[in-house]
């Protein structure tokens, strides 16, 4: 039994700090993969270790502003709608516990998983430095989101916006993936809090329905340099949200042979919520320096209509992957897994940390009476 640990690289030609903040030309990154950790593994109380959840985006210490130019027109630096190009830059003093956005598709190989962008991979974004704005010249309310596309299929790959969003300099925008999920962003409150929802509904076990639905991700951007039609902006690494686990189960009393999973039911083991798993949560950005990011999820006692999270796989598979949300201290599962006509029920005890990919193998539960 194994646990995983996510630890890509990003590559960068910027070698100053100056050059890192102020260098352009669309996201760029190479991620190495999620590398085994040696250093843990399970046990039927399975306990998952790790660092503590990371709750708030470093970001670099000075953004270098084309404002200090003097011969820069002023006009350049208003709100305007202008093509949005956003460079993710690497910082080599990201704590450990920092966690790095895995791209859109991701492939296992044999202990670790493989990532890459694939052309047209989509990033939504929000401009949270404005809780509205309305356009001086017309009156009339303009949108302040929109869309950054990846450009190739490959392991670094460049991003821009698909069309002109409303922004100035030193404007921050809050980056999210998967677009697949299609957040509605709200930005109000002093400071300004941007909110939006996450859900764990309708997973079928499948890796790549992770990669492109439930892979949580966010990141804040800072706008560094404008034109009048163009915004540049730079993020140092973006981080996940959610916990990705990959089950399998044996019957305790027959352990040798891994049971087929029909369907698969998670929730919580005990506690005001026992029986029951939150279906969404909502992230709450909360502008400062740094920005900082809370994941609250919407929990339902049975009373309150609350029920297990529901994973429903197709070709009865031996193993499935699911998201699961973080949890700062050891917490019990409760498993109710259905292989053919039989039922098997069984706890487990885990910490879930924001990041990262566990492998959980061969789990003992025990076969239910008929």
């Amino acid at each position: 039994m194994k646990k995983i640990y996510t630890q890509p690289r990003i590559e960068t030609v910027a070698t100053t700090p100056q050059q890192m903040l102020c260098a352009s030309g669309g996201i760029k990154a190479q991620i190495s993969g999620y590398n085994q950790n040696t250093g843990g593994g399970f046990t039927q109380t399975f306990v998952w270790l790790a660092g503590a959840v990371c709750s708030s985006l470093l970001f670099l210490g000075t953004a270098c502003s084309t404002n200090n130019n003097p011969d820069q027109p002023k006009q350049q630096a208003e709100l305007k709608p202008r093509t949005l190009v956003v460079t993710q830059q690497a910082v080599s003093h990201l704590p450990s516990a920092v966690r790095r956005l895995p791209q859109a598709t991701i492939t296992e190989n044999g202990d670790v998983l493989d990532a890459i962008w694939s052309a047209g991979d989509e990033i939504s974004f929000r401009n949270i430095s404005h809780a509205t704005y309305t356009d001086p010249e017309t009156g009339a309310p303009v949108s302040l989101d929109g869309v950054l596309l990846a450009d190739r299929e490959e392991r670094i790959a460049s991003f821009a916006s698909n069309n002109e969003v409303w922004c100035a300099l030193d404007d921050r925008l809050l980056l999210v993936y998967p677009k697949a999920t299609a957040p509605a962003f709200s930005v109000e409150g002093s400071p300004l809090r941007a909110t939006y929802t996450i859900s764990l509904t309708g997973q079928d076990g499948t890796l790549a329905t992770i990669a492109n639905r439930y892979h949580h991700s966010y990141g804040i951007a800072t706008i560094t340099e404008v034109t009048p039609t163009v915004a540049n902006a730079v993020v140092a690494e973006m981080q996940n949200l959610l916990t990705v686990c990959k089950f399998s189960f044996v019957d305790k009393d027959y352990p040798g042979t891994p049971l087929t999973i029909t369907s698969l039911s998670i929730s919580y083991g005990d506690g005001d919520y026992a029986g029951t798993y939150p279906e969404t949560a909502t992230v709450t950005v909360t502008q400062g320096t740094p920005c900082t990011v809370a994941v609250t999820p919407v929990n339902q006692s049975k009373a309150a209509g609350g029920y297990a999270l529901s994973v429903a796989p197709t070709g009865n598979p031996e193993e499935v992957y699911v998201a699961l949300f973080p949890e700062a201290t050891a917490t019990k599962y409760s498993f109710r897994l259905e292989s053919g006509e039989n039922i098997y029920t069984g706890t487990a005890t885990a910490r879930l940390i924001a990041g990262e990919y566990v492998v959980a193998h061969n789990l003992k539960l025990t076969k239910e009476n008929h």
